[in-house]
């Protein structure tokens, strides 16, 4: 499958697009665009839908209408889910593994070469400090540690896009700010990044550009 704007200098598009349940109206015909290296952030209170509108755009869940690309593919295609990285709210990394399986795991999953995915590996877990615990199971981490870990495993295939879902949401102070840090770090690379937030500091200190999501 061809992108349609591959030329058009944007990482996501979005038109119309709505989230019903039942009778429950959980996005109702939302619409922005966000430009290939920007960090962007979609600001708003829990309930506002923000999470909805990250699980459409990474194919968790199936849209009601609309329209949504990302890197010029439909939003959840294949396509689009091979160059995009997922760091969501709730941990789903793997408690009886080691972050280093954990990571093995997934750069198996994106059918990534042995050697190259153990280079990226050893790299990836010495940036989020996790090196000297990469063979300790996940269950022993931190909430901190694991908030790192997963953003390591967003990491692995080398995406163009990462989706990041409250990734500082429960920790202190310190741990908040070494994530956010990280993650400006990162943007250097020239990566492109939707950051879901309640936080209004955060996506004042981190965000090129905000987009604020109301309850309906």
């Amino acid at each position: 499958m061809v992108p349609t704007d591959a030329d058009s200098g944007l990482a996501i598009e979005v038109a119309g697009l709505s989230k019903r349940f039942g009778l429950l109206t959980a996005v109702d015909g939302i619409g922005f665009a966000v430009r290939k290296g920007e960090f962007f952030g979609f600001l708003g209170p829990n309930g506002a839908g923000k999470t909805t509108t990250i699980r459409m755009l990474t194919g968790i869940i199936s849209k009601s209408a609309g329209e949504a690309r990302v890197l010029g593919y439909p939003a959840g295609s294949i396509e689009a889910k091979q160059r995009s990285g997922v760091v969501p709210e709730q941990s789903n990394v793997y408690m009886d593994l080691t972050s280093w399986q954990n990571l093995m795991l997934t750069a198996e999953l994106y059918r990534i070469p042995d050697t190259e995915a153990k280079a990226r590996a050893e790299g990836l877990l010495q940036q989020l400090g996790l090196g000297e615990r990469k063979d300790s199971q996940a269950r022993s981490y931190s909430l901190g540690m694991r908030k790192r870990l997963l953003l390591a495993l967003a990491l692995i295939g080398d995406p163009e896009i990462v989706f990041l879902d409250e990734p500082t949401s429960g920790l202190d102070v310190q741990s908040t700010r070494f994530i956010r840090a990280l993650l400006l770090d990162f943007k250097k690379q020239g990566k492109t990044f939707f950051l879901t937030t309640h936080n209004m500091n955060e996506a004042a200190d981190m965000c090129d550009r905000v987009a604020i999501m109301l309850p309906n």
